[in-house]
Parts: structure tokens; sequence; C-alpha cells
């Protein structure tokens, strides 16, 4: 928006409600507001005055100026064709509102529907998210291309399996046409000795008859007769992709549960494929979204559960402080609050060498070894979580009491030389 445009708004801009005139009235002192906003001030109890400069006035002045109006209306139909305006106040857009998600003008930050909103300049927004969206690209682009390599080695060590085959198939066939060679050979050089001693006188013939004899005993052999000679067709082709999906299965890996970056305190180091979190010492700049917890180093899974019976394994070993569970999609994301059911939590930790679950008053947990794993199994149909020692096989905890329609893996660690880590899930493959 230009200048000129900008200077405009201001003009058109009530003083009262911030937003482009509606209905104005302009009065004896020659100030102009919305017909509506100064009567609701006058009723409100105040003198019938100028709010600017105080000078009085009365109700009979309060005619809507058309003039005026059409010249505001006009504005605003403008400012709905310019993408940069904002189309209530008609001024440039320059906030983005973190609750409502969209863009604002400076105006908006005390207009009622803002009112109390976080708002963030929009060049900063708009670098977040575009930052977000690379790298998320990149890492999608990544996985992908692990993917058709994987494809790319497998079609190269089949192709090459298939050529393996061929050749020996190919050594067969030149090994047995050698060998016919050879036979043909023997054969002529046999038929040529017994025609020379056919020949000969009757006595020395007869005295070499019976080697003569013995030399044409062969037992002709068929070259159509070759097994294995062709190539295996049905183990190159026979449910192709199903093997190549099969040994794929090999190098994929199924995590139950993944973190939510845009949860994740502003202390917290994931892991690219979104599986780990590492406490750090430092803070890392994050948007301020509703999403994110602002002081505690809390992250939720990514996926929620409203029904079923869902399991998850997080690997806990030497990490000296941590608290894992599921939470109400309900609790606060901001300030300080209390890992208790009352407020959306059910979860267990260990704290300075202590387990315990996050009851109210917290019940402490009786167990033989240290888990390095502990199992959360979120039963949404029962309206319970138990936390297991799956090495072990015993249960650490039970809640009977999941109130809400729709919990969240929930994870808090302030150990700064060990990670927590969601385990993948043992996979196979069943068929009929």
């Amino acid at each position: 928006m230009s200048t000129k445009q900008s200077h405009l708004a201001e003009d058109l801009s009530c003083p009262i409600c911030g937003s482009i005139l509606q209905k104005p009235v302009v009065l004896f002192c020659r100030h102009r507001f919305c017909k509506v906003c100064l009567e609701s001030l006058w009723n409100g109890g105040g003198s019938c005055e100028c709010p600017l400069c105080c000078q009085p006035s009365s109700v009979g002045e309060l005619i809507v100026n058309t003039t005026l109006e059409k010249t505001c209306e006009g504005f605003l139909e403008r400012c709905k064709n310019d993408p940069l305006a904002c189309k209530e106040h008609g001024e440039t857009l320059t906030l983005f509102c973190l609750e409502d998600l969209e863009p604002t003008c400076s105006k908006c930050k005390s207009s009622a529907n803002h009112q109390g909103h976080r708002l963030y300049p929009l060049n900063e927004a708009s670098h977040d998210c575009k930052s977000q969206a690379e790298n998320t690209e990149r890492q999608i682009r990544e996985e992908f291309e692990a993917l058709h390599q994987f494809l790319r080695d497998e079609e190269a060590s089949r192709l090459s399996m298939l050529k393996q085959e061929k050749d020996q198939k190919r050594q067969m066939m030149s090994d047995k046409i050698e060998d016919l060679e050879n036979d043909i050979t023997s054969l002529s050089n046999t038929i040529r000795t017994v025609e020379q001693e056919m020949r000969s006188q009757d006595i020395p013939f007869l005295k070499n008859y019976k080697d003569t004899i013995k030399r044409t005993w062969r037992v002709p052999q068929d070259p159509e007769m070759i097994t294995g000679s062709l190539l295996d067709t049905a183990k190159h082709l026979g449910s192709l992709k199903f093997k190549v999906w099969e040994r794929m299965m090999e190098i994929i890996q199924y995590t139950p549960v993944t973190l939510d970056p845009n949860t994740a305190a502003s202390c917290f180091l994931l892991s690219e494929d979104l599986t780990t979190i590492q406490c750090c010492s430092q803070t890392f700049k994050l948007p301020e979204n509703p999403e994110r917890f602002d002081i505690g180093a809390e992250v939720l899974g990514y996926e929620s559960f409203s029904s079923g019976r869902h399991s998850w394994d997080v690997e806990v070993k030497n990490n000296t402080y941590w608290v894992i569970g599921v939470a109400s999609a309900s609790v606060s994301r901001k300030g300080k609050h209390v890992l208790t059911p009352a407020e959306g939590f059910w979860t267990i930790r260990l704290r300075n060498g202590e387990y315990k679950a996050c009851t109210a008053p917290w019940s402490p947990l009786t167990m033989t070894k240290e888990p390095q794993v502990v199992r959360v199994v979120l039963d949404m149909n029962r309206s319970r979580v138990t936390f297991y020692d799956p090495r072990e096989r015993t249960p650490l905890f039970t809640y009977m009491d999941i109130i809400t329609p729709r919990a969240f893996p929930y994870f808090c660690s302030a150990c700064k030389e060990h990670p927590l880590k969601v385990l993948p899930a043992w996979i196979s493959i069943k068929t009929d």
C-alpha cells in the first residue's frame, strides 16, 4: 500500500474503534466518528461532547454523512482487491496473529477481534514458516531419495542375479556343446578305424573284431534332453513386489508415536525423524505459536487418540529427570501447571532418583530394577493408562480414570546429558 493510501486510511479511521468509518457522522468541530461508536460512548454515561477536543455537541448532530460514507465504502472496496491491505482498517498488513493464524495491521492489535492475542512481525513469521517448510521439504526429499536408492540397489541386485544365472546357463550349454563336439570327433575317429579294419584281411579283421565291436557300443544321447537349461523365471518374477517390500521392511522402521515439533519447548533439540528429544542448556528461537509449551521442558506426540488401545515404548536409559505419559488435548501450553489428573496429565516420573506416579498426592513406585524402557499402554475404551517395564514384564502403575475426549502422548525431560527416545515397534508380515 502506498504512503498516500496509508494517510487516507488514517483520515478515514474512527478515533474510537480504529476501523474505517461506518455510518460516519461529522460533529460541529469537524471531527468524524462512527455513529454507533459515538452513540455507545454517550449512552454509556459520557457527556455529549467530542471525545477528541471536548467541544460540546448533541445527539441531534449525529446525522450520517452520506458523501463520506460512500468515500469510506469505496476505500474498503479497493482494499478488498489489495492483498497487502487490511480489509477492516485499510492499513498495510505488518503483523501476524499467532492465535488466529492470519496477517493483521497495526490497528488490529487494539481491536476487539485480536484483544489479548500475540502478534508477531509479519516478516519474521514469514521467514519462520518458509524456513520450516524448506526444512520439511528437504527431509521429505531425503527420505524418498533413500527409498529410491534402495529400489535402485534392489533392481541392480536382482538384475545381477539374473545375469549370473544367465551366464551359468550359457556356460552349461557351452560345456554341453563342447561335450557333444568331442563325442562327434571320437565317433568319427571310431568310424574311420572300423572302416580301415573292415578293409583288412579276414584273419586280422576277425582277431580285432571283439575290440571293434566294443568301440561301436555307444548309447546315443538326445541333445534336447538337457535338464536345467532354461532360466528359472518364476524365481525372478514370482511375487517380485512382495519380496522387494519384504526386503524393504529390513531398512524401514515404524514408530507408533512421533513427536510434534510445533509443541516442543524452546530448550529441546529433536532428531530429524522426530523420535528423540534432547534437553539443551541453550534455548532456540522458535515461533510462539499457541500449541507450544513456553516454560516447561515438554513436548506432545503428534498422534492423538480418542478410542482404541495404543502402546509405545520410551527409552529412558541413563536419563535422570523425565516424565512420560498422556495429556488431555485441552491442557494449557502456557505458564506453569501441575502434572496431575485434575490438570489433564496422567504420567509417571523420575526425579532425584525417585520414581513416582504424578497423582495428588504423588504415589511412590515400587520396582526391583531401574527400567531402561517404559511402555505406555493407553486404553481409551476403558479409560485407563498403564505403565510397564517391558524387560521385566511387570506393571509399574495404572490410572483408572482417564477422562478426556482426546489424549496425546506426553514427554518431559530436563536431563541435559541423555535423551528420551521413542522406540520403533516390531513389525511382522503375515500371509493367509
